[in-house]
C-alpha cells in the first residue's frame, strides 16, 4: 500500500526529565484514508510508560490523540539515552469494530493476507533545565513543515516566519493608532465635561 494508514506527529516522544516525577507528551494519530482503522500500542517497558489510550479505532479522514506518560525515574539514565521503544501498529477494519474486537480477537497477529503498518518511535529524554517552551513550539513549527527532512523548505519556514513579524507589526501599529484615538477621545470628552460644568456653575452664580 503507497499511502500510509496513519500519519504520526510529531514523529519522536519528547519526555522533559526530572527525578522522581511524572512526565507525559503527545502525539496525533491522523487517519489519512477512507476505511476506518483500528491502532495499537505496544512497548518494551510496561511497567514505566502509561499509554492513553493504547488502542482504538480511528474514522475515516479523523483524528485521535495518544498521550504517554513515563514514570518517575530514580536515576537518570547513563547520558540521557533511553533505550526503550514504541510501536505502532494500525490496519483496516470494518466500519462496525470496537475496541472490544481489539481486545478479545488477535487482530494484530501474524497474518500474510492482512496488511499491517507499523511505526516505531524512540523517545527522547531533555532535561528540565535544558527545556524551553517556546524552543519547543519553534521545533513543532519546523516539523510541520517538513524543514528537518527537507532542507530545501528551510527558506519557506523562514518566509512564514517574516509574513508573521509584519503581521503583528501591523496589528501593533493599527493597535497604538486606535489607543491614541481612544486618548484623544478622552481628553475631548473630559473638556467637554469641564466646559459643562463651569458653565454651569457661572449660570448659578448668576
Amino acid at each position: 500500500m503507497d499511502m500510509k494508514l496513519l500519519q504520526v506527529h510529531p514523529n519522536e516522544l519528547k519526555f522533559i526529565f526530572e527525578l522522581k516525577k511524572q512526565s507525559s507528551c503527545s502525539i496525533q494519530l491522523t487517519n489519512n484514508i477512507f476505511d476506518h482503522v483500528a491502532f495499537k500500542v505496544k512497548t518494551t517497558n510496561v511497567k514505566k510508560y502509561c499509554v492513553r489510550p493504547n488502542m482504538g479505532i480511528i474514522k475515516p479522514l479523523s483524528a485521535c490523540e495518544v498521550t504517554f506518560t513515563m514514570q518517575g525515574q530514580g536515576v537518570a539514565p547513563p547520558d540521557m539515552i533511553c533505550k526503550d521503544k514504541f510501536l505502532i501498529l494500525s490496519t483496516i477494519v470494518p466500519a462496525e469494530t470496537t475496541v472490544e474486537d481489539i481486545t478479545s480477537s488477535n487482530l494484530f497477529g501474524e497474518d500474510e493476507r492482512k496488511y499491517i503498518e507499523k511505526k516505531k518511535l524512540i523517545p527522547t529524554l531533555v532535561r528540565a533545565s535544558n527545556y524551553s517552551p517556546y524552543y519547543e513550539a519553534l521545533n513543532n513549527e519546523v516539523m510541520a513543515l517538513g524543514v528537518s527532512d527537507h532542507p530545501s523548505n528551510y527558506d519557506k519556514y523562514v518566509e512564514k516566519l517574516k509574513l508573521n513579524i509584519t503581521e503583528l507589526e501591523l496589528k501593533l501599529h493599527e493597535a497604538q493608532d486606535a489607543i491614541c484615538k481612544l486618548e484623544e477621545e478622552r481628553t475631548r470628552i473630559q473638556r467637554k465635561k469641564s466646559l459643562e460644568k463651569n458653565c454651569l456653575v457661572s449660570c448659578s452664580i448668576i
